[in-house]
């Protein structure tokens, strides 16, 4: 019934109903609230309360838009897609493509990362992305259409890393999001100010095949309009050690996106747990001189 009645509503309007639902949100939902307002407390963004009372409000209008922008896009037309979505920094995709050796999309939970995919796709420029099955089968088949119905395509993560290499030995981008908690599986590093448990698959892949990585990255815009870029390829040390190699690629990945972050800090998924995963003797910090050896490139305040 949802998908129904908003299908009747212009894509401007839907995202301004989601806003506003976001928007009571951040007045009813205590826990989420105190959740996304802890984040914001302790990272590194050097905000007064003030200031992250309204990035706090802000993000919940942005969350409202972003789901409710998301039941739209399950039917929206390749020209609506290329009218709402705008994607540029082809020239940085087109020439990785043309090496033949495949590529890593290094992309996060920012902006509106689906209304990037799918204007990926219409750009004749598909997306092979890493995902989990949702629990509610429901839902995942829904979800599932999204992805894949302008020629996207959907890894699962229980194959993730095999199926990931067909497609780089096919010559095809593979996106992974680099923000969630990683929990024992992960290797530490800092974001955000903090050490977070941080999933080292692509960076394995993009050590092991030398493959290079594009950050790419989307934000909403006042007009109603999706804008997402593609940037130059990392530039990614190599040692010759691959457990330092594959640890500094994962930071510098990760610190691409906190530099992002900044920038705007309004559209990024504050409603993770992201750091609720901590050092252990299982799960140590890395070695110091690793960390020493790239600290000029850490992203500057």
């Amino acid at each position: 019934m949802l998908e129904h009645s908003l299908r009747l509503l212009p894509w401007r309007v839907v995202r301004a109903l989601g806003s506003a639902m976001g928007g009571l949100m951040h007045r009813v939902d205590g826990r989420h609230r105190r959740i996304v307002v802890d984040n914001l407390r302790q990272s590194n963004l050097g905000l007064d309360e003030a200031q992250v009372q309204r990035t706090a409000l802000a993000c919940f209008h942005h969350y409202g838009a972003l789901f409710l922008g998301a039941v739209l896009l399950l039917n929206m037309s390749r020209e609506e897609v290329q009218r709402w979505i705008r994607v540029d920094g082809f020239e940085h995709w087109d020439a990785a493509q043309a090496a033949g050796k495949g590529f890593i999309i290094l992309t996060a939970h920012y902006g509106h990362w689906e209304a990037m995919a799918m204007g990926l796709a219409v750009s004749g420029r598909p997306v092979a992305a890493i995902g989990r099955r949702l629990n509610n089968p429901l839902l995942e088949a829904k979800l599932l259409n999204l992805r894949t119905r302008l020629g996207n395509r959907v890894i699962y993560k229980e194959g993730g890393v095999r199926d990931s290499i067909k497609e780089l030995r096919a010559g095809n981008g593979t996106g992974f999001l680099m923000d969630q908690d990683a929990s024992i599986r992960g290797v530490f590093v800092r974001f955000m100010g903090r050490w977070a448990s941080t999933h080292a698959s692509a960076a394995l892949l993009a050590v092991k095949y030398q493959v290079p990585v594009l950050p790419v990255y989307s934000w909403p815009n006042g007009d109603g309009t999706i804008s997402a870029r593609i940037l130059a390829p990392l530039e990614l040390p190599r040692t010759g050690d691959m457990a330092q190699d594959v640890w500094t690629a994962t930071q510098l990945m990760t610190w691409s996106l906190e530099a992002k972050i900044h920038e705007d800090p309004r559209w990024w998924f504050w409603l993770h747990r992201r750091f609720k995963t901590l050092p252990s003797e299982s799960l140590p910090l890395p070695p110091q001189a690793w960390q020493d050896a790239i600290q000029h490139l850490a992203p500057k305040p």
